[in-house]
């Protein structure tokens, strides 16, 4: 053994372990800090051995090309997706690592684990107990406190009755394992390693090559203002990893007694039963920080373990009980619900598409009842399916996500479907009501007997608004306006009596019952419309700021946007490729009418286009070749100067196998060289039938005179084949100033200014 002969550092030890001591017997409920921290490698305080003189354990690197054609097979049987392969170790400090005496109160047992290649590690221990003052760290080699790889921490409050300890990841393949144990503890405690689990696909990490492995750009983040009229429901829910390998999305849910709980629920699909609860991770929080970036979450709050408590496969739901109280520093929320059969107007999913960053995604039409992946109505009457959906979509990885009615309760968790971006397929979710009778023993234990329950956020006080979101009208110059006006609910949190003031910056907008008093616990309503200066608003866009204040002590002073849209966009111009309409065309793309062939793999070709016969579409022959490099099609210049809120419609057939092999996108540029992708494929797409698809390209295309739009295909890979694009009935739309585009109809149905 080493030992450390330095009596400065022994001093330091014993006065941080008295100071611990002192408030132990004082009988503070002060958060525990360890000696070493809470937060960084107590080897980089000590004058200990170089990580580099380790001993190290060496994991299998993957094989990546092996595990990417098992999960093809995994996702054929239904089977949750995967971040990582595990494998089965049996380490422990008493027969591995090193040990190093620092010759005072504490030693330090440290392993190295290194995988080459893999993404992230995590790690099983089936066997975890440590005594007071014990700590487990672990973290990438040269790492230090608020590494954004992640160090990862364990005290003795991490100690379980199920006696075991499954880790988040720590980004990157070469890991430290660290434990320091006091003196007296060196022999009592439980530590052994089972389970080395490596990353193959990412989970969080914000690296320049993961791009073709993210979620596709259809997504909402929930950061963005469609968030806004959900910020109590998003905090519910997590991104997930049981056994350090698959991964679901998840949610808390609320009980009657209102208590904070720590229920949480998932799809039965998902794979957690009661012998692998323990192993259950939570992540909270994984969100963009900007609008539209779709990445740079962060991965650093997280909940481990859990108990078993509920679940069935024909509602496909299951439920489990967190092992520690919810972090208040965390800011989560539980979820509420609905256990009737009643259908739901609208619908809302919150989930983590592909495991990515949060997303939110709306269908503003009614769902209807079903078996799962049924049509008929109510068939079983196990699911709910959302026919399409209108923002947004899911992807794997969404499963186990909660879909919320119209009044924001959950009333299923995701099964399956085949939503994704750029199409207008339907999901699946299993009813809620049909998984009460197994629910209600948790969620309703002072059997009340309610059908439903509200999201239960903790610790909220003082004035509190609802909706959440911004009102959002359009109509034309002069209105009327779409909706006219929005109802606010304004609830007193308090246990006295408030006083409250609403105020608009703008002169468009009329306030009734802007002021007033509101009892302890009560309400009051506020009504926002659009006034007769609103009629005299030129066309544009329009954003005032709603001001609700608490008058008594400012204990939830809130704004809300109103968003006023004067105008409705037009159909600028129109290509239903009746004719050739000229745009430059990389080797393998045609002009002309599809002959139905193809379709090794998916759909094939159409046999005419979705108007007339003709189509623009790569290879209208049948399949696109194995190992293709990237050629594209694209449009002549179009005018947009006068343009605003642009986007393109069209309609597309297309087969493309997903981007870990094959690749399409649709992109736009407003100079011909530099162009932004609008949308690229997040899994297989094997359209059977014309589908149509819109994009907002106003960021690139709005007040430009040159916009070109892109469709590229490939690179592709060696193996399967698809149909590839077909395009037809190309649109643009926006707003339109009128003072320089030539309004006339061309002829032959060529390209169309309307």
């Amino acid at each position: 053994m080493l030992h450390l002969k330095t009596e400065s550092f022994r001093l330091a030890l014993f006065l941080c372990l008295g100071l611990l001591l002192a408030g132990a017997v004082a009988g503070f409920a002060a958060p525990v800090i360890h000696p070493f921290g809470n937060d960084g490698p107590a080897a980089n305080a000590l004058p200990v051995r170089d990580a580099s003189t380790l001993p190290v354990l060496r994991a299998a690197p993957v094989d990546i090309s092996a595990a990417r054609a098992e999960d093809r097979d995994r996702e054929d049987m239904g089977l949750p997706p995967r971040f990582a392969i595990p494998e089965q170790v049996s380490v422990t400090p008493e027969n591995s690592g090193l040990w190093e005496d620092l010759d005072g109160p504490f030693t330090m047992w440290r392993y190295r684990v290194q995988s080459p290649g893999a993404l992230s590690l995590n790690f099983g221990f089936t066997a975890y107990r440590l005594p007071k003052y014990g700590r487990l760290a672990i973290y990438p080699v040269g790492a230090k406190a608020g590494d954004p790889r992640g160090v990862r921490v364990f005290t003795d409050r991490d100690n379980e009755e199920h006696g075991q300890l499954w880790t988040p990841v720590v980004l990157g393949d070469d890991v430290v394992i660290e434990l320091v144990l006091p003196d007296e503890s060196r022999h009592d405690y439980a530590l052994e390693l089972t389970a080395v689990n490596r990353g193959y696909r990412y989970f969080g990490e914000e690296l320049a090559d993961q791009l073709s492995d993210k979620s596709g750009s259809c997504n909402i983040d929930v950061v963005c203002p469609e968030g806004d009229d959900w910020r109590n429901e998003i905090p519910a829910v997590g991104v997930i990893s049981t056994g350090g390998s698959t991964f679901c999305t998840g949610f808390l849910v609320n009980n009657t007694a209102q208590d904070g709980a720590p229920y949480f629920m998932t799809a039965n699909h998902c794979g957690i039963r009661s012998t692998n609860a323990a192993s259950l991770v939570v992540y909270w929080n994984f969100e963009s920080p900007t609008c539209g970036q779709h990445g740079g979450g962060s991965l650093s709050e997280f909940s481990t373990g859990s108990v078993f408590k509920a679940g069935n496969a024909t509602s496909d739901f299951t439920l489990v009980e967190l092992d520690d109280p919810l972090d208040p520093a965390f800011n989560l929320s539980l979820a509420g619900w609905d256990n009737t059969s009643n259908d739901p107007q609208q619908a809302v999913a919150i989930h983590h598409p592909n495991t990515d960053e949060k997303s939110i995604s709306f269908e503003f039409d009614p769902t209807v009842t079903t078996s799962y992946l049924g049509t008929t109505v109510p068939g079983d009457g196990t699911h709910i399916r959302v026919i399409d959906w209108d923002l947004g979509t899911t992807e794997p990885g969404s499963s186990g996500s909660p879909l919320f009615d119209q009044n924001h309760h959950v009333v299923g968790q995701l099964h399956g479907g085949y939503a994704a971006c750029g199409n207008d397929l339907s999901d699946y979710y299993g009813r809620f009501s049909r998984s009460w009778p197994y629910l209600e023993p948790f969620l309703d234990p002072l059997s009340l007997g309610v059908s439903s329950l509200d999201t239960y956020v903790p610790g909220q006080s003082g004035l509190v608004v609802t909706p959440l979101g911004a009102f959002s009208a359009q109509g034309d110059q002069g209105g009327p306006f779409t909706p006219a006006s929005q109802t606010y609910t304004l609830e007193n949190k308090n246990d006295v009596e408030l006083t409250y003031q609403v105020t608009a910056d703008v002169s468009w907008l009329d306030i009734s019952g802007g002021s007033g008093l509101i009892p302890a616990g009560g309400t009051a309503t506020v009504t926002v419309s659009f006034n007769s200066q609103a009629d005299m608003l030129v066309q544009g866009a329009y954003v005032g700021t709603l001001s609700f204040l608490n008058l008594t002590d400012g204990d939830g002073d809130t704004t809300r946007e109103v968003h006023l849209q004067v105008g409705v966009p037009d159909l600028i111009y129109s290509f239903n490729m009746d004719v050739d309409p000229g745009w430059t065309m990389d080797a393998g793309w045609e002009f002309g009418i599809p002959q139905g062939g193809g379709g090794e793999h998916g759909s094939p070709d159409p046999v005419s286009g979705h108007t007339g016969s003709n189509v623009i579409g790569f290879n209208l022959a049948g399949d696109y070749p194995n190992d293709m490099t990237r050629q594209s099609l694209v449009s002549t210049p179009l005018d947009c100067s006068d343009l605003s809120g642009v986007s393109v419609k069209f309609w597309r057939w297309l087969g493309v196998e997903q981007p870990a092999y094959d690749h399409a996108a649709v992109a736009v540029s407003n100079d011909g060289v530099n162009f932004t992708v609008v949308w690229a494929n997040t899994g297989t797409v094997a359209d059977s039938d014309w589908t149509q698809v819109e994009y907002d390209i106003s960021d690139v295309a709005d007040g430009q005179a040159t916009v070109y739009l892109a469709w590229t295909l490939g690179p592709t890979d060696g193996s399967y084949r698809y149909c590839g694009w077909n395009i037809d009935d190309v649109e643009i739309w926006g707003l339109n100033s009128g003072s320089g585009l030539d309004l006339s109809m061309t002829p032959h149905g060529a390209p169309v200014m309307i």
